[in-house]
């Protein structure tokens, strides 16, 4: 029996622990590459993972149609306000570390 790379993502993210490596392993890779675009797509895997694209939008007073087109890159790069609205509206926040010398 086989299964589809979709359906064993989403099963995948069901678990919280996974979500966290899933989304931080991603942010990173857009951190060395610059490219959101890999980025907002495990947003929004893991946001569908908990709830509705419809349902986390309105949870953070977005739009459903603004939000979609942003995480499918239809949109231009997106502000940090706007990131840490979607990483908030999913219990994350952004730290930001200084390097040792």
């Amino acid at each position: 029996m086989t299964i589809k790379h979709n359906d064993f993502v989403n099963e995948w993210l069901q678990d919280q622990e996974n979500q966290n490596i899933y989304l931080r392993d991603s942010l990173l890779e857009f951190s060395e590459d610059g490219d959101y675009t890999e980025f907002f797509r495990s947003l929004e895997q893991v946001i569908k993972a908990r709830t509705s694209v419809k349902q986390f939008a309105e949870s953070i007073g977005m739009q459903r149609t603004s939000l979609v087109d942003l995480l499918h890159g239809r949109t231009k790069a997106p502000t940090i306000a706007t990131i840490n609205k979607i990483l908030d509206g999913l219990g994350y926040e952004i730290k930001i570390q200084l390097k040792s010398a």
